[in-house]
């Protein structure tokens, strides 16, 4: 389809895909007419004539690609002249309309989908997506990553898409190879706090005591704040929780993963780990978990001291 002549609806709340999208329309207009006009507009600034200016040509050019940012703030009196140029745009117009998705504008949106206005959503990337977020960006990159290294990229940098996209940008320019691992991405973020904290939890969930200590130390001796153990423990015991739960259910480990809100990477710690564990250890654990973290938070004169005796006494819980 030519970008002339058309318009295009982007709505959703993922900006970082919403602006890829923007650009990549941009794009493919510039190569139909390099010689076209851009023209960016907030819709709050719709005011009196200046729609008739954004989507006009100029002395210049003929060919104008018109982006109207946040479509939901448009004001009401020019929202059926909007909605009309969106039904019919004229040839030489690229129209690019871009809302956050939500309730503000419901009205003009609902009248560019019964306009029957192309549509791209970019809705919020689903915690077991992330992973396939990451793989993606790192074939954008021109590199490869597993599922696996994936998901401990996720871990470490969170679920925040333009954070993930750095990040793999990041490791892509310091890798020496065609392939993000493991090793270079604990090598990257071994000093965040909550990864570190993560590690601890992981290692009491293994049941690997040594581990579990050494790492709990180091990061007390770096700085981490307690309460990030703490919560790191939280979650991923009522993650364990959860899986026990779900085990005997029927159906695939990604669908499972997505009826638990767990991405797909950690269902396999849980199923590595998961012998150790039961759920009256896992109820018990969580208790004990919930006593360290009031003591980390003012309850204990050594919040140090709190830490090993919570982990000291999880892992006294788990089976053998």
């Amino acid at each position: 389809m030519p970008a002339f002549g058309s318009s295009l609806l982007i709505t959703g709340p993922e900006t970082l895909l919403a602006q890829r999208l923007v650009a990549a329309t941009v794009a493919k207009a510039r190569k139909e007419q390099p010689d076209s006009d851009l023209n960016e507009i907030s819709a709050s600034e719709l005011e009196d004539t200046m729609l008739s200016e954004v989507v006009g040509g100029s002395l210049f050019s003929s060919n104008i690609i018109a982006v109207i940012d946040d479509v939901g703030a448009c004001p009401a009196g020019v929202v059926d002249q909007l909605v009309e140029v969106a039904r019919n745009p004229s040839e030489d117009l690229c129209l690019i309309l871009v809302h956050a998705g939500g309730n503000k504008g419901k009205g003009l949106i609902d009248k560019l989908k019964k306009a029957k206005v192309p549509t791209e959503s970019v809705a919020t990337v689903k915690t077991w997506e992330l992973p396939k977020f990451v793989v993606e960006e790192a074939k954008r990159q021109k590199m490869r990553i597993s599922q696996d290294a994936a998901g401990e990229l996720v871990s470490a940098v969170g679920n925040d898409l333009r954070a993930l996209a750095a990040a793999v940008s990041q490791l892509a320019a310091d890798s020496d190879q065609e392939q993000i691992d493991s090793d270079l991405i604990r090598r990257y973020f071994a000093g965040r706090a909550e990864v570190t904290s993560f590690a601890v939890a992981d290692a009491v969930l293994a049941v690997n005591a040594t581990v579990a200590m050494e790492r709990l130390r180091w990061a007390l001796s770096t700085g981490v704040a307690p309460v990030l153990v703490t919560s790191a423990m939280a979650g991923a015991f009522r993650g364990m929780g959860k899986y026990i739960d779900a085990q005997g259910s029927r159906i695939s480990s990604n669908d499972l993963a997505r009826q638990l809100g767990l991405p797909p990477w950690k269902m396999k710690d849980y199923a590595r780990t998961s012998r150790y564990w039961g759920p009256g250890s896992v109820a018990g654990a969580i208790q004990l978990i919930a006593v360290g973290d009031a003591q980390v938070k003012g309850a204990a004169t050594d919040p140090a001291f709190a830490l090993e005796r919570m982990v000291l006494g999880v892992l006294a819980l788990a089976r053998r």
